[in-house]
């Protein structure tokens, strides 16, 4: 049986050895769990896997979180062809790296934003609510 999720979007993000990087999963992870994205695994499409190859690249609305500026997951995802709409980077949004921990209020706050900047990025493309590259807006 295949999976639902609410909104048909997909999260994949970077889980470097820093606590950026770390957070950056942590907020992929929590989105995933509330089901307003499904998880890509980004070392499946690093290790070319087919189908985590084929997840992210079959979306228009990927939804790249990046913990640091060096920004690993994004360049990962050119490399192999996708060219993410929707990226952020943690230290961009007040996340130091490196930390030796990332607040838990903090998380939840950032995860909030993403949301809110996610719909309004959303908002200023062609694509219907649904995501998909058929209902064009008026």
């Amino acid at each position: 049986m295949e999976e639902k999720y609410e909104t048909g979007f997909m999260v994949l993000s970077c889980s470097g050895g820093s606590s950026s990087g770390q957070a950056a999963n942590n907020l992929a992870v929590e989105l995933n769990k509330s089901g307003f994205a499904k998880m890509v695994c980004l070392a499946g499409v690093g290790a070319g896997k087919e189908d985590c190859v084929e997840d992210a690249g079959k979306v228009h609305d990927l939804i790249v979180i990046d913990g640091c500026d060096k920004v690993c997951s994004k360049k990962m995802l050119e490399k192999i062809g996708i060219n993410p709409v929707h990226t952020f980077c943690l230290t961009n949004m007040g996340v130091e790296c490196p930390a030796a921990d990332v607040d838990p209020e903090l998380l939840t706050e950032l995860r909030k934003k993403i949301k809110l900047l996610f719909g309004q990025n959303r908002a200023d493309v062609k694509y219907a609510v649904c995501g998909c590259d058929t209902c064009v807006r008026d």
